[in-house]
């Protein structure tokens, strides 16, 4: 089986219910898995970004940017062929046991 390229693709949302589910499942949709995914409140309140990588075909990739596009809670999108770096951890439980 081919390797598909890799894509990154980071989108400005705003912050409302459904929007993660609506995103992801353009993805899902089509047979195609998600294999990184982090979610961030943006500098604005009211706004998220989400920063997805996949492997997919670049036409695919083109046309899921079009469909993000559509989406109405989607602000902007960028696509790209490069890896982002990502954090090694999430937040470490800093909580002393009572």
């Amino acid at each position: 089986m081919e390797q598909l390229p890799t894509f990154t693709f980071e989108i400005l949302v705003e912050n409302r219910f459904g929007v993660l589910f609506n995103i992801t499942g353009l993805f899902s949709s089509r047979g195609y898995n998600i294999e990184r995914l982090m979610v961030v409140p943006d500098s604005e309140p009211g706004l998220s970004r989400i920063t997805m990588v996949a492997h997919c075909s670049p036409a695919l990739a083109e046309q899921i940017v079009k469909q993000l596009h559509k989406q109405i809670d989607v602000i902007s999108v960028e696509m790209t062929d490069k890896e982002t770096s990502w954090p090694t951890s999430i937040m470490r439980n800093t909580a002393t046991p009572a």
